[in-house]
């Protein structure tokens, strides 16, 4: 028997959407007791994610289950890894990119069943200057423009919004200001002037579909995605090389691997960062750490 706490954050998608969370609560602590697990829950208002966070760990659990999207994902795991307590994820975000990743049902019904018989396994994470990335950490363009959307469409469907980012996709590639990147690091040094670049713990899996997947989840790498393309017709045809699962391939994306980088552009002294989802400002230089097997997760072997 394990002992588990969930957390479920109010201010997530998946409450935007209409779940009412003390509902989600009782349903998922009646499947969790039911497969002989001890169980609590706590409802988190906005902006109290990291105090609940420190909470559930002086509590020492098991296993803190985390309700809510790939932000509060991405605080949990920053904050339980190398702890040895375990990280479960119940889906209630716009595009869960982590649960994905870890073979997590997205309905949250079949999500709680999952986590009740998965397994515990170490994984790695990406350190990006003091934060924790499970997923991608992306650069350029793009975070400035998902984040228009992020303000105005909190929650809603992430098939929506990638309709909605796809068709301005044009004018504000053309209108972003590139990055004069530079990197050094174990994996090399170079420089480029880029509108996309991403940074991945593993890598990207080559299989086709718009919402990221990676693979080599222990691999003790991360692979860096820099994106040399100058115009909105080769930036079109880089989607849909990445699309049909053929993005390696693509003649101006230069793909590096490495365990540690540092990141820093002549032209700007900070730039958006979207976070596994959640967009933030970062200073310049931004440290790039990979950690290997940091982190436990709920998650079948078979996904790993």
């Amino acid at each position: 028997m394990s002992r588990c706490i969930l957390l479920l954050n109010n201010a997530s998608g998946g409450t935007q959407r209409g779940l009412d969370a003390r509902e989600v609560c009782q349903m998922v602590e009646g499947i969790f007791r039911q497969a002989g697990h001890e169980i609590s829950s706590v409802l988190v208002a906005p902006g109290k994610v990291d105090q609940a966070l420190a909470d559930a760990l002086a509590a020492k659990p098991d296993v803190v289950i985390v309700a809510g999207g790939d932000g509060t994902v991405s605080a949990a795991a920053r904050v339980l890894g190398g702890t040895g307590i375990a990280l479960g994820i119940l889906p209630m975000g716009t595009f869960n990119l982590a649960a994905r990743d870890l073979g997590v049902p997205l309905e949250i019904e079949a999500a709680a069943r999952f986590l009740t018989t998965a397994e515990m396994v170490e994984v790695d994470v990406l350190d990006v200057s003091g934060r924790a990335c499970l997923c991608t950490t992306i650069l350029g363009f793009y975070p400035e423009y998902a984040g228009i959307f992020e303000t105005r469409d909190h929650g809603g469907h992430w098939w929506k919004k990638t309709f909605k980012l796809l068709t301005g996709l044009r004018t504000t590639f053309m209108k972003f200001r590139p990055l004069r990147l530079a990197w050094s690091g174990d994996g090399g040094s170079g420089q480029a002037r880029t509108k996309f670049s991403a940074f991945v713990p593993g890598r990207y899996k080559e299989s086709a579909g718009l919402i990221p997947a990676r693979t080599d989840f222990t691999s003790g790498k991360m692979s860096a995605y820099i994106g040399t393309h100058r115009t909105a017709a080769s930036a079109f045809r880089g989607i849909l090389d990445y699309a049909m699962g053929r993005h390696e391939q693509n003649p101006e994306l230069q793909v590096l691997s490495a365990t540690r980088m540092t990141l820093t552009a002549s032209n700007r002294r900070s730039c958006s960062v979207m976070l596994d989802g959640e967009i933030l400002r970062l200073p310049f230089p931004i440290e790039l750490r990979l950690r290997p097997a940091h982190l436990k997760v709920l998650t079948s072997a078979t996904e790993i």
